[in-house]
């Protein structure tokens, strides 16, 4: 069934990661989340252009910059409280 111009496939649309990435632009760093926020964009944009390819390695991009954006967002969070003690 093909909806609003979104692609037609069996296969359930890749997660966008949002969420995740407001998260990790607001409390983590801002840079990865951005930069996350982009990828996310992308999912539904390929998506609906029936590049089913496409908008898996978006969301999967978007989950591995969210995943460093936390690990160096804790690391900088975790020095700033050491320096400050």
């Amino acid at each position: 069934m093909h909806v609003r111009g979104e692609a037609t496939t069996t296969e359930a649309k890749p997660p966008t990661r949002w969420p995740l990435s407001l998260v990790v632009f607001l409390l983590f760093w801002f840079l990865f989340g951005a930069i996350a926020m982009y990828y996310s964009s992308q999912v539904t944009t390929r998506w609906r252009s029936g590049d089913v390819a496409g908008a898996k390695q978006a969301s999967k991009s978007a989950l591995i910059v969210n995943l460093i954006g936390i690990g160096v967002g804790l690391l900088f969070w975790i020095l700033v409280i050491v320096a400050g003690s």
